[in-house]
């Protein structure tokens, strides 16, 4: 084991070990709804957004965001904070969304592991009940296959086939909890660090799924707020004991959140710690956890009147 990652915490691990993330900035939160109109205005060109694959329909990007340019610098800075603390990713699995697909190729990319494949995985994909009944679409695996930019596992047989539209939060959970007993199951010989590139609500539900936990005692449909607080690039990392078998979330000695308030791995979401601290080193982008309290909140202040389209309608948070 590492020194950055005994800094983590916690006993001997065996030699398994799961990293959940979510994705980076993306683009109809960051520069707004209307953000496709102005790209086709443009000539299908925004130097604030990242790369558009081909896809069936130009027009389903509507309901399926890219990164914006700054949430593949994100991306690509994980990487990197991930392989310092001596996680270097053996095997990948990305929800459908194309935003996930993205994330996981940068935290790839910035680890020198692009041999890795990306397996695309539906059961990944956050609760559909955020939707609101709007239509859920997703690039086809082959198309993404075809695209250089992306090493896609094209014979990959995902554990779910699809995503289920009529699913709430409460299935939500237990999909999280089979599908990463699978992943589990599917990598307990040959080891290794798995990483889980999804979603706001991934980190929540995965975890507890993991740590063998039923969904919080207050009301499920609460899961959305907790996730629309979640730091884009935020990510948990999970590490088994090899001794008791069981599994703990990795926490610096010091844990504060950057909003004042003193978390415990009790809180089980492991949010807001200084896994975050690498996004932003000069005051962009999302907060660093090393900022004091009050000037953090200024920051998230900024970052609002910079993207008055950051907090959009309900319909539209999901995550």
């Amino acid at each position: 084991m590492s020194f950055m990652r005994r800094m983590l915490g916690g006993g001997e691990s065996d030699n398994l070990r799961i990293i959940i993330t979510r994705h980076g900035e993306r683009a109809d939160f960051a520069i707004g709804k209307q953000w496709l109109s102005k790209v086709q205005q443009n000539g299908s060109y925004d130097p604030r957004i990242s790369h558009l694959a081909e896809r069936p329909h130009f027009r389903d990007w509507t309901y399926d965001s890219p990164l914006t340019v700054e949430g593949e610098n994100q991306s690509a800075h994980v990487g990197k904070k991930l392989l310092h603390l001596g996680y270097p990713i053996d095997y990948c699995y990305s929800s459908p969304a194309y935003r996930s697909v993205q994330t996981a190729t940068g935290i790839l990319e910035s680890q020198g592991r692009k041999a890795v494949p990306i397996n695309i995985e539906p059961g990944l994909f956050e609760c559909p009940a955020w939707y609101h009944g709007k239509p859920l679409k997703f690039i086809p695996p082959e198309y993404l296959a075809a695209d250089r930019r992306f090493n896609i596992n094209a014979g990959y047989a995902p554990m779910y086939g699809g995503v289920d539209e009529s699913e709430d939060e409460r299935l939500y959970y237990k999909r999280s909890r089979t599908l990463v007993r699978e992943i589990i199951r599917a990598h307990k010989r040959t080891g290794g660090t798995v990483l889980l590139s999804g979603h706001g609500g991934s980190i929540e539900a995965v975890t507890r799924g993991l740590r063998g936990m039923r969904q919080r005692h207050e009301k499920p449909e609460h899961l959305i707020q907790e996730a629309l607080r979640v730091d884009y690039c935020n990510f948990a990392i999970l590490e088994r004991d090899a001794r008791t078998h069981h599994w703990t979330v990795r926490f610096p000695d010091s844990y504060n959140s950057p909003y004042g308030v003193q978390l415990t791995q009790q809180s089980v979401i492991p949010l807001y710690g200084p896994t975050t601290e690498h996004l932003n080193k000069r005051g962009r982008g999302r907060l660093a956890t090393a900022l004091p309290p009050a000037r953090a909140q200024r920051g998230r202040t900024r970052t609002r009147q910079r993207y008055p389209q950051a907090r959009p309608p309900r319909y539209n948070q999901y995550r």
